[in-house]
């Protein structure tokens, strides 16, 4: 079994997934496509709502992803708290799917984030996620997002 397939089979499993996207997304390219292709196909293949940071929601939208406009300090603080409360997800989200951020960034968000699964799909490994992708040169990261979207 694959890395990816044991992935898409931990998040399938779950009642609750969460994506959230970075600045990335609209920023980098991978083989000509914006990350944002990329986490568009994921959102779309998994039926995932998805909170997006900045101006990824856009072309996210456009795709047909059900994306809401949220800024991760808001939803990383929501996951201290027993209620969850926010429209994205009724539900408190079980995992949480970061893609489009920054190691710098996630480092320190990640240990923020209580009582729920982590993923990092990003070209740098994450130690305090519960799963990450490896580090990766981009081209490689490029075909480590494809192999998991051929998973789903």
């Amino acid at each position: 079994m694959s890395v990816f397939t044991e992935l898409v089979g931990n998040i399938k499993k779950r009642k609750n997934v969460l994506l959230l996207t970075g600045y990335l997304c609209d920023e980098m390219e991978l083989g000509g496509r914006k990350l944002s292709d990329f986490a568009a196909q994921i959102a779309l293949k998994l039926d995932l709502p998805v909170a997006a940071t900045g101006s990824s929601a856009v072309p996210l939208k456009e795709k047909g992803v059900r994306a809401t406009r949220k800024a991760l300090a808001e939803m990383v603080n929501l996951t201290r708290f027993p209620y969850w409360g926010d429209p994205i997800t009724a539900q408190r989200p079980e995992m949480m799917v970061f893609i489009g951020y920054p190691a710098r960034m996630l480092k320190s968000v990640l240990p923020a984030v209580k009582g729920m699964e982590t993923v990092v799909l990003g070209n740098m490994s994450m130690k305090d996620a519960t799963f990450s992708l490896p580090d990766a040169s981009l081209n490689q990261y490029q075909k480590n997002l494809e192999s998991l979207i051929g998973s789903l």
